[in-house]
């Protein structure tokens, strides 16, 4: 089986269209035809039937096929990692040549949270393509962990900690944690004078754990540390912000997102006086896309904007 399968990756698979190769790989990373038809924007029957035709020109099966499921065969995994393979580099090779023009054109495709894209990104986003009229922006705002390169994304812009991958990280600049709380909630529960009065509030924290956290502020040169219970956790800072307008608890968000609650009066930030932790603003891409001459230009434009603004943030 396995000198069968060599002869067939070898002969077959240079014989077999990249496209169709590239189909076999979006069916599956999306674990399904109905997901790789609207990833591709094809028909699912057009997608099914380019499988077996590519089934058929191996001789062998590449997916297990159930109601519930689709799954590769042991052939077909042997056949995926070389498409992969084939796919990434072609990418690579594309990225490489589109990067010879010294010009932005086309489709950039930015992704980022809501209230990152409110607070930020909307005045970036249309001061860039105002100084780049070729380039067109395709702003995807969400609370939810886009996958760049399954999904087809130039960019992300993303605050705090990252998770380990190949992707290019980078800093964009540099913001401020704050702690803020509603007027109800300050009027209806106990002051908060000091830092040590934290420990009575519940924390809506800014990140993924619900165990007690540490809070490390700052004054005069002199750290203060206290633990707070956490009632939420989110690590979207757009939820937080409507928990603390809500009267729940204490929101430990970066300082420019409640910028604007603050000023409407929403939020009071708690304990000003002392300075929390900071918090990195990151531009995230996939490595092959970093060179193009769009996300060259918008993340370098976004991090000159964003450190005229650090003092702000």
């Amino acid at each position: 089986m396995i000198e069968k399968l060599y002869h067939l990756l070898m002969n077959g698979l240079i014989d077999a269209a990249l496209s169709d190769l590239a189909l076999l790989v979006r069916v599956a990373d999306s674990k399904g035809f109905t997901a790789a038809a609207r990833l591709t924007r094809m028909p699912q029957t057009t997608v099914s039937r380019r499988i077996a035709a590519l089934e058929a020109r191996f001789g062998v099966r590449l997916f297990d096929r159930t109601t519930r499921k689709v799954a590769l065969t042991p052939a077909g995994l042997k056949v995926y990692d070389h498409a992969k393979l084939m796919l990434t580099q072609g990418e690579a090779a594309a990225a490489a040549l589109t990067a010879l023009k010294t010009k932005p054109a086309g489709t950039l495709r930015v992704t980022s949270t809501v209230i990152l894209g409110q607070a930020l990104l909307d005045e970036i986003a249309a001061s860039f393509m105002a100084a780049n009229p070729d380039v067109r922006v395709r702003l995807n705002l969400t609370g939810r962990r886009v996958d760049l390169v399954e999904e087809g994304f130039d960019i992300a812009i993303r605050v705090g900690a990252l998770p380990d991958s190949s992707l290019a990280v980078t800093r964009l600049a540099i913001a401020r944690n704050g702690l803020f709380a509603s007027p109800a909630y300050l009027r209806d529960r106990a002051m908060i004078h000091l830092a040590s009065d934290l420990e009575h509030h519940p924390l809506l924290a800014f990140g993924q754990s619900l165990q007690p956290k540490d809070i490390v502020l700052n004054k005069d040169g002199r750290s203060i540390r206290t633990r707070m219970d956490v009632r939420m956790a989110c690590d979207d800072p757009c939820p937080l912000l409507t928990a603390a307008s809500s009267a729940l608890g204490v929101a430990e968000v970066p300082r420019f997102v409640a910028r604007e609650d603050v000023r409407r009066g929403r939020l009071i930030e708690v304990l000003p006086d002392h300075r929390m932790n900071d918090v990195e603003i990151n531009a995230v891409t996939p490595s092959y896309r970093g060179t193009l001459p769009s996300v060259r230009e918008f993340i370098g434009f976004a991090r000159s904007r964003m450190v005229d603004l650090e003092r702000t943030l």
